[in-house]
């Protein structure tokens, strides 16, 4: 589970609802029959709700405000005024999720399918989130409509590398043919990184590349509100600095000209565990594709088999493109091989608020305190919890003997218990990081808030917890760091993607991938 602390707080959540009346609407859309119908009040109560629920919740709004400069107050005063008599369900629906996305967090959001389903089967039966299931089939409906009528079905195949943006595939469009790894640099006639640092209404999280201090979203052109007069203006410059424009209609789709084989970006939820054994190396190398603990089981059972046929030197975690889930999965792995409990002095903050559940004499009462060393963040009355010596893990009572270092590769694609472990390996000794950072608020994160809105029924989800740990400053809060940086550069990108090679088999792996080799050159040394 999420590390969280429910011992220190609950949410509560007392939310009186009247029953809705249904208004027929002539041009209701065929994704929203038998959802609820909102008058003007309504929707004003509404959305009035949702703005409430995220200030008094998510310290990440205040962050964001401070530090990358997005204000969540002047955003949803700009939409609210959009609510008027004439607005209809389906405007109303966008203006709720630009709302969410102001928030500019991965956790605050509106959950999908996937998520609705855990909840509904997990979270409800478990008294973790308290809603009623008789709203669930309306926020499918939302779903479905969001996301086949806020996002487009263009597909280009964008990478960010070091700054920039470029194209993995070749394609032709409209009879055009045009290279791999063109370097995009204008859209609509905007420079690339103002025209996609204006989007915090459209899309979320955008990721904010620290390095080169620039925000960036390789899917930024699914939005469908940026097309104009249905069409969108992308200009690249090719390798031999060629000026090459694509406009593009909505929802057109190109034709590639190589074949993808091979995904770059988050792995779904079917994936495997991958393991191999390197003999010269001695070393053990698991691929985690998501923090399910049926796959942890299953990487404990490999490893256990392996290091009684083979001594063992170092072990690789492959967390690449891992989204999160539960952070027993590789905790309960770290604890099968690790004898002594990994410890970090934590500081969490969360915002005092009734929906965080806790009174002023409860905070001394659980002992957390007002009161806090270094960096704050201004206009929130906060509370932290200062955890010293905290245990990610504890050691298992049949220990699976292993005395050597233990690396930890990841990409720009973790989030969520992944980036926990990421956090976890950075300011521990043990374990070594290695690859890119995720350029997403990270840190230790919690179990999410779940909520329901009074009329539309939307259920979404808010981040109530931000990581103070080790911060010098405000920004320092962005947290999510690697000791041995590694990024792909774009000709080996076209390669991964198009190679009929396994990219994660030993080969690849220690032939050419550079994370893998990474991990190679720091052993010899």
């Amino acid at each position: 589970m999420k590390i969280y602390l429910r011992q220190f707080f609950t949410v509560i959540l007392i939310l009186s609802f009247s029953n809705i009346k249904a208004q027929n609407s002539p041009k209701l859309h065929k994704y929203l029959e038998n959802t609820p119908q909102l008058t003007h009040s309504q929707k004003l109560t509404d959305y009035d709700s949702l703005v409430s629920y995220i200030k008094q919740v998510s310290p990440i709004i205040q962050f964001n405000k401070e530090v990358r400069k997005i204000d969540f107050d002047k955003h949803t005063n700009n939409l609210k005024r959009k609510i008027t008599a004439k607005t209809s369900m389906e405007d109303y629906l966008f203006l709720v999720q630009k709302t969410l996305n102001v928030a500019q967090d991965g956790h605050t959001s509106r959950p999908g399918k996937w998520l609705l389903d855990i909840i509904k089967k997990d979270w409800i039966p478990k008294g973790i989130a308290e809603l009623d299931t008789l709203d669930f089939p309306h926020n499918y409906k939302y779903d479905d409509f969001l996301n086949k009528n806020f996002y487009t079905k263009t597909k280009l195949e964008l990478a960010y590398i070091n700054g920039e943006y470029y194209n993995l595939l070749p394609f032709s469009y409209q009879g055009i043919s045009y290279p791999a790894s063109m370097k995009l640099v204008s859209c609509n006639g905007k420079e690339i990184h103002q025209f996609v640092k204006s989007m915090e209404e459209l899309i979320s999280p955008l990721r904010w590349d620290r390095i080169n201090n620039k925000v960036y979203h390789e899917n930024f052109y699914t939005v469908g509100e940026i097309y104009k007069n249905n069409h969108l203006k992308l200009t690249f410059v090719d390798t031999k600095q060629k000026s090459k424009t694509v406009t593009i209609t909505k929802d057109d789709t190109v034709t590639f000209l190589e074949q993808k084989k091979n995904n770059f970006g988050y792995n779904t939820n079917t994936d495997p565990v991958i393991t191999h054994y390197f003999e010269k190396e001695q070393l053990f190398y698991g691929k985690i594709p998501t923090m399910d603990e049926k796959l942890g089981d299953t990487l404990i059972n490999r490893f256990q088999k392996t290091i009684n046929k083979f001594a063992v030197k170092s072990i690789v975690l492959d967390v690449r493109g891992n989204g999160g889930g539960s952070d027993n999965t590789y905790g309960k792995f770290l604890g099968k091989i690790l004898k002594d409990t990994l410890k970090m002095n934590l500081t969490i903050g969360y915002i005092f608020s009734p929906l965080n559940g806790l009174k002023k004499d409860s905070i001394i009462k659980y002992g957390l305190t007002f009161d806090k060393e270094g960096p704050k963040l201004k206009d929130l009355e906060m509370f932290y919890s200062k955890i010293p010596n905290f245990s990610f893990f504890y050691p298992s009572k049949e220990l699976i003997p292993f005395e050597g270092p233990i690396y930890v590769l990841q990409d720009r694609f973790i989030f969520s218990s992944a980036s926990n472990l990421s956090s976890l390996a950075y300011k521990t000794k043990r374990i070594i990081s290695i690859g890119e950072t995720p350029n997403l608020l990270g840190g230790v994160q919690a179990r999410t808030s779940v909520f329901s809105l009074p009329y539309s029924k939307l259920i979404f989800r808010v981040e109530p917890q931000i990581d103070f740990t080790d911060c010098k400053t405000v920004a320092d809060i962005f947290q999510n760091q690697v000791e041995h940086f590694v990024t792909y550069p774009i000709d080996f990108l076209h390669d991964r993607a198009t190679t009929n090679e396994d990219i994660l088999g030993k080969n690849f792996l220690m032939k050419k991938d550079p994370m893998f080799k990474k991990v190679i050159e720091l052993e010899l040394q």
